[in-house]
């Protein structure tokens, strides 16, 4: 199996050009990764893996279990958006992009903001009740007794 770049990207509905604003690596870059016609660096991996929060082995092809990213993934997820808004709007402080654009641009990261906030609680409602559930096992086992 080769790599998931693209599967994420279309999963998440990103374009290239988005990861591009992102994670700084180019469209080009990227679509070479995809076609298996160029192998990423490391730190190029941890990236993409980063952007798409999930670990560099799942990213590359290797493991076949999606295992969520640590809390630090989220964070270094979230910087990825603030990045992103600094930028856009320092190009459109400047002339570079009109604001039109720029309104757009920061709507779009509002949404992967409120993407993975979602995504943060539903983990955490996960393990909450998977501890819960855990407790009154062991509650019921001691009851028995």
């Amino acid at each position: 199996m080769g790599n998931r770049i693209r599967e994420l990207r279309a999963e998440k509905g990103v374009t290239l050009t988005e990861l591009e604003d992102s994670t700084g690596l180019s469209t080009s870059a990227v679509s070479q990764y995809e076609n298996g016609n160029r192998k990423p660096k490391i730190e190029n991996w941890q990236k993409l893996a980063d952007y798409f929060g999930v670990s560099v082995g799942y990213l590359q092809g290797i493991e076949e279990r999606f295992e969520p990213t640590s809390d630090l993934g989220h964070q270094k997820a979230h910087d990825a958006i603030w990045k992103g808004m600094a930028k856009t709007l320092r190009a459109a402080s400047v002339g570079k992009l009109g604001w039109e654009e720029a309104y757009q641009d920061l709507k779009r990261y509002q949404r992967k903001s409120d993407e993975l906030r979602f995504e943060e609680k539903q983990e955490t409602q996960q393990r909450m009740f998977d501890l819960a559930l855990q407790t009154f096992k062991g509650r019921d086992r001691n009851e028995k007794r």
